[in-house]
């Protein structure tokens, strides 16, 4: 998931880098998030991934935040070497093409290991308001920074300090993500807290959520189609925003 991030101005909504969302790792990915802070380098010197999913609402995963209860869907396809990659993500309102679910993100990413445990990935992309054309105003670039840890081969603890709109708009914006997973075989379950902070001057927020999935049908090796609940509560906000929920039910491929 980076699952859709949800939001009409499209900082508020992004998703994820990348999973680089928990990147689809090739069994389960239930909320499109752009973060690789759930995958592992790929011994490999090349491999692929794809996720396609219907949600019944849009909540943003990246961010933390919940933009309307509409159906959505997203797709998002990452290529990895083994210390570099990139993804391509697609966000669409199944109900109005006019609101902040309809975008588009792309970008590259470099993995740093330390030791066993410790992984560094910064991610440099671009975020695309689609309302009207392929860049609408308000598109701009966005940086990540994803450092995680590996508990165990179960749980993973990471956070990403994403700052958007850092090009073009100037409008900045820096959210923070903390993340405790834990994925085994064919189930997964993450714990998320965000922290929209006010270094720039915008309305800040505090909020957490729990996302979670389940492979029901192994296509293949790599391939599933999973189900999956998620969702976001608010804790505070400077400004009124929403609590949300959703359901989810996807198709995972891998290389």
């Amino acid at each position: 998931m980076l699952h859709k991030p949800i939001i009409h101005n499209f900082p508020d909504y992004i998703l994820l880098l990348t999973e680089i969302s928990v990147v689809c790792a090739s069994v389960i990915q239930p909320v499109t998030d752009t973060t690789a802070t759930q995958k592992s380098p790929n011994p490999n010197a090349a491999n692929w991934s794809f996720s396609g999913a219907f949600h019944s609402a849009s909540l943003y995963f990246f961010t933390g935040t919940v933009d309307q209860s509409h159906p959505s869907f997203d797709a998002l396809f990452i290529y990895d070497r083994k210390t570099w990659g990139g993804f391509a993500f697609k966000s669409l309102d199944l109900i109005d093409y006019k609101t902040g679910v309809n975008y588009a993100m792309a970008g590259i990413h470099k993995i740093f290991n330390i030791g066993q445990a410790w992984s560094v990935m910064p991610t440099i992309g671009i975020n695309l308001n689609q309302n009207y054309t392929m860049a609408d105003k308000g598109s701009d670039f966005i940086f990540d920074m994803a450092i995680s840890y590996k508990i165990n081969p179960h749980f993973t603890v990471s956070n990403d300090a994403l700052f958007q709109n850092i090009g073009i708009t100037k409008d900045y914006n820096w959210t923070n993500r903390l993340k405790l997973s834990y994925h085994q075989t064919d189930f997964y379950l993450s714990a998320l807290v965000w922290e929209r902070n006010r270094a720039f001057h915008n309305p800040g927020y505090l909020s957490a959520g729990l996302d979670a999935g389940y492979n029901i049908i192994k296509l293949s090796h790599k391939s599933n189609l999973f189900i999956g609940i998620s969702n976001i509560y608010m804790l505070q906000s400077d400004i009124p925003r929403r609590n949300g929920f959703m359901f989810n039910l996807g198709l995972n491929l891998g290389s």
